[in-house]
């Protein structure tokens, strides 16, 4: 009986171990089966997802097929243990389809990037199975309908990108169930609707983005609960009401952008000192009225500050301790700054080393320039004062602005001579200084300017000659001289620019001489405008080789002689004026062929013969031609004359008769 005690336990631990040996191996078989089904699925999801592809123009997926296992197909990864897919990467390869609803099978899914291709129609609903997701990226694609509501069950989400595309629909209020989310962007759609105030309960929230949508309504209180909020774009939407305080109390605020919507209202006093953090701020584009917050002036993480386009009064503050400062628009506002110490703020900036971009056009700003403004960043590229009521000459201390790419002074009360220092400037490439007082010559230090593209300086009382050294700036497509009292002949260097491709205006002047036949080298040009001036000599042939002309404008000078034929060469001529001119001969034949020809004007010449009856000599409210008395025949409205044809005269001899 001992010996069966003994042996009892020792079969008993046999028997139980044999058991759990076979359970073990019945369960990991078990295993197997279900991880085999499961990858099944997920094959099966993947080539449904490649069925959607229309068009996959770097066969990007060509490798997807069963030769090989789906853990190898480019953008796909797997779990090295269970094999299942828990990421997708097809961004920006410039595919071409739908997406399909089987995505919402791959239960072991923890990333999709979509992004930059062309994938259209709806996102699928089945996306909110994906309870293991957590980032979604489909932005800059064009996907269509609205947001599914379904998202807000993907409860693992931390990213979700939806932007650039052309979803439609509101804000599901379900994305409130995302209480991970980090980073929601749904921004560039055709969004509708107002901000869910439940997002404020979004806790972890870090970049909030919802620009460029038609979102209505105010913001949200509740926004203000986002205590780890880095990023709130909500510009180029349709916001209305005060932006509510709650908002200026979140201190870890490094971005917020609300341009171009219709928020009213005051900013805070204290603004920049409570946003502390901030180096972003657009509000441009409202109808916020009151003063610059005075805390501006101690913004020192500050990099981009954007106030224009408001209602913004007072004095402009002291900006000296803005160390990082880059963009600086208080453009078009209602500003002034009204005393001794008026312009301070220019030389407030000169500790503002990184300063690119400053504006304050469109204020009520006066007085003179100050020197100063040549200690402003050596990385200034564009400085715009225009529209306001400055007055006085320009330092010529502008001259050492190195950086500088765009010089914005039009509209205001300058006179004197434009500085010569303004050909020191090496990058500049585009001067607007229309409608001010200036009377002295055109610096011919303008030639040195070999970036120079774009040149406006009508509306003034400019002087003298044309300087011929704008021949040297061979980037130039933009010359506007209108208005001025110029003299002297049209420079020809001027015209053999092969850049001249937008613009050359010189009318209202006093120019004389013949128009250069190097005319016919701009055949890049599209509009041209000499009138009222004094050319005298005929209209060079050569205009006809200006094959981008559509608007031609010569009236009021004193051509003679016929228009030339090859004006008809000119197929994409929308208007032209040749009227108030000394012009003789017929009307070219070669005008009706004009098709695109609206607007023409020949009237008070000395033109004669016949007037063609087709093109836009059919439409007499666009063909003017009165003041040329020899002309006859056309249109019967037009009351013309009959052309009478020349009689001929025989050439047979008379015989005398015989016998005489």
């Amino acid at each position: 009986m001992a010996a069966h005690t003994t042996i009892l336990p020792v079969l008993l631990f046999f028997i139980l171990s044999s058991s759990s040996i076979l359970c073990s191996s019945l369960d990991q078989a078990h295993l197997m089966v279900l991880q085999t089904l499961n990858n099944v699925t997920d094959h099966a999801s993947l080539l449904s997802f490649k069925s959607y592809i229309t068009n996959d123009p770097h066969n990007a997926l060509s490798g997807w097929n069963t030769s090989s296992s789906f853990c190898t197909w480019k953008g796909v990864t797997c779990n090295s243990t269970t094999q299942r897919v828990v990421a997708i990467d097809l961004s920006n390869l410039d595919l071409q389809g739908s997406i399909t609803p089987h995505v919402g099978n791959l239960s072991f899914l923890q990333a999709l990037y979509l992004q930059n291709n062309s994938f259209r129609g709806n996102i699928p609903s089945e996306v909110g199975n994906l309870y293991r997701l957590r980032t979604l990226n489909l932005n800059t694609n064009l996907l269509q309908g609205g947001i599914p509501s379904s998202i807000g069950l993907c409860s693992s989400l931390t990213a979700l990108d939806l932007s650039s595309n052309r979803l439609e629909g509101v804000i599901p209020s379900q994305l409130a169930g995302l209480s991970k989310i980090r980073n929601l962007s749904v921004g560039d759609n055709h969004l509708t609707g107002t901000i869910p105030p439940s997002l404020g309960n979004l806790s972890l929230m870090e970049n909030l983005i919802l620009f460029k949508n038609s979102i209505r309504g105010a913001l949200p209180s509740e926004l203000g609960q986002l205590h780890k909020l880095l990023k709130l774009q909500v510009g180029q939407n349709n916001i209305t009401g005060e932006i509510p305080s709650s908002i200026f109390n979140l201190s870890s605020l490094v971005e917020l952008g609300l341009a171009s919507n219709s928020i009213s209202g005051n900013l805070p006093t204290n603004l920049f000192s409570t946003l502390h953090e901030l180096n972003t701020f657009f509000v441009g584009g409202n109808v916020l009225v009151g003063s610059i917050p005075a805390s501006l002036s101690n913004a020192s993480m500050l990099q981009r500050l954007d106030l224009g386009y408001n209602s913004f009064s007072g004095q402009i503050p002291h900006l000296g301790n803005l160390p990082r400062i880059q963009i600086l628009s208080l453009q078009y506002n209602q500003l002034i700054n009204s005393g001794r110490d008026g312009m301070d703020f220019v030389k407030s900036l000169s500790n503002s080393t990184q300063l690119q971009v400053f504006s304050v056009a469109g204020n009520q700003l006066t007085g003179m320039l100050p020197s100063s403004i040549g200690n402003l960043s050596s990385q200034l590229s564009l400085m715009v004062f225009a529209e306001n009521e400055l007055e006085g000459s320009i330092p010529e201390e502008i001259g050492n602005l190195n950086g500088l790419t765009l010089l914005s002074l039009e509209y205001n009360a300058f006179s004197g001579s434009f500085p010569d220092s303004i050909g020191k400037i090496p990058n500049l490439q585009q001067v607007f200084a229309d409608g001010n007082m200036f009377d002295r010559s055109i610096p011919e230090s303008l030639g040195n300017l070999s970036l120079l593209f774009h040149v406006s300086l009508s509306q003034n009382n400019f002087t003298g000659r044309i300087p011929s050294s704008l021949g040297n700036c061979k980037s130039l497509t933009m010359l506007d001289l209108s208005v001025n009292n110029l003299s002297g002949d049209i420079p020809k260097e001027i015209l053999d620019i092969p850049s001249f491709a937008q613009v050359l205006n010189l009318s209202w002047n006093s120019l004389s001489g013949s128009v250069p036949a190097e005319i016919g080298t701009m055949k890049a040009i599209s509009q041209v405008d000499l009138s009222m001036n004094r050319l005298t000599g005929s209209i060079p042939d050569s205009i006809g080789s200006c094959d981008n002309l559509q608007y031609l404008s010569m009236r009021n000078n004193l051509l003679e002689g016929p228009i030339p034929n090859s004006l008809g060469n000119l197929k994409g001529m929308v208007y032209l004026d040749l009227s108030s001119n000394k012009l003789s001969g017929n009307i070219p034949a070669s005008l009706q062929s004009l098709k695109y020809l609206r607007f023409l004007n020949l009237s008070m010449n000395d033109l004669q013969g016949e007037v063609p009856k087709a093109g836009i000599f059919v439409n007499l409210t666009s063909a003017f031609l009165v003041g040329n008395d020899k002309l006859c025949g056309g249109l019967p409205q037009l009351k013309l004359s009959n052309c009478t044809i020349p009689r001929r005269h025989s050439n047979v001899l008379c015989k005398a008769p015989q016998g005489a």
